[in-house]
C-alpha cells in the first residue's frame, strides 16, 4: 500500500495561526510516515496503548503522534483538556521516544474537526504522510465526520479490528472490547479499573479526583 497522499487545492490557513502552532508539532522523522492516534482519551486506557503497539508492529511508520481532542465534535462531556493531555503522557510513556503527545487541538478553532487538523499538519509539515489510526468501532461514525471523504484523502486510514465491531485489517487478532466509557462507568459505580488503565493514569485520576473518584 502506498504512503503517498494526494494533495489537491486546500482552503487557505491563516499564516499567523500556523506560526503559533508550529512549536507544538514535532519535526518529521524518517520518510515522514506519521501515525496519528487521535481521540478524547477520557481517560486513556490499555486499549489505546495496544492499538499503538500493534500498528507499530505491522505498519511502516516513523513516529506516532498521540493527539487528544480539545472538545468533542459530537458534544460529549470531557475531563479538562490539561488532565487528559497529562494522562496521555503517563499512558504512552512506555513507548519512550516512539510516541509524542501533541498538544495542538486546544489551539485550533472549535469544535475540533479531523479535517482541519489534517490540513494544518500538511501545511506545517510539508511532506508528511499521515497514517490515521482508528479502531473499527469508529467506522459507523465516519459518515458523520466533517468532510469524511476529504479526511480519507488527506490521510491513509489504518483501521484496527476491535472485538464486537466489523472492519479492520492487517492484524490477526481483535483488540479487546474496552472503551473510555466503560472505564468511566466502572468509576462512577465505585468499581476498580485496575488492569484497564496504566497504573500511573489510575493514580492521577485518584489524585485529581476525576470522574467522581475521591483519592483514597
Amino acid at each position: 500500500m502506498t504512503d503517498d497522499v494526494a494533495m489537491g487545492p486546500q482552503p487557505p490557513i491563516d499564516p499567523a495561526l500556523l506560526a503559533a502552532l508550529d512549536p507544538y508539532v514535532p519535526p518529521l522523522r524518517g520518510l515522514g510516515r506519521i501515525g496519528l492516534l487521535g481521540g478524547s482519551f477520557n481517560p486513556p486506557h490499555l486499549g489505546h496503548l495496544l492499538i499503538a503497539t500493534a500498528v507499530y508492529a505491522v505498519e511502516e511508520i516513523d513516529h506516532l503522534w498521540v493527539i487528544p481532542t480539545s472538545s468533542h465534535a459530537f458534544g460529549k462531556d470531557l475531563a479538562p483538556f490539561a488532565d487528559r493531555v497529562r494522562m496521555c503522557h503517563l499512558a504512552f510513556r512506555h513507548l519512550a521516544g516512539g510516541a509524542a503527545v501533541v498538544d495542538i487541538e486546544s489551539r485550533l478553532p472549535t469544535p475540533s474537526y479531523t479535517v482541519t487538523l489534517l490540513r494544518v499538519l500538511h501545511a506545517l509539515r510539508p511532506g508528511i504522510k499521515p497514517v490515521w489510526i482508528a479502531g473499527s468501532d469508529v467506522l459507523a461514525d465516519l459518515p458523520r465526520w466533517k468532510e469524511p471523504e476529504e479526511v480519507q484523502r488527506l490521510a491513509r486510514f489504518v483501521v484496527v479490528p476491535r472485538r464486537g465491531f466489523e472492519g479492520g485489517a492487517r492484524l490477526g487478532i481483535d483488540l479487546p472490547e474496552l472503551s473510555s466509557t466503560d472505564v468511566r462507568t466502572l468509576l462512577h459505580e465505585g468499581k476498580s479499573i485496575e488492569g484497564l488503565v496504566d497504573r500511573e493514569v489510575l493514580a492521577y485520576i485518584e489524585r485529581r479526583e476525576l470522574y467522581g473518584v475521591v483519592d483514597p
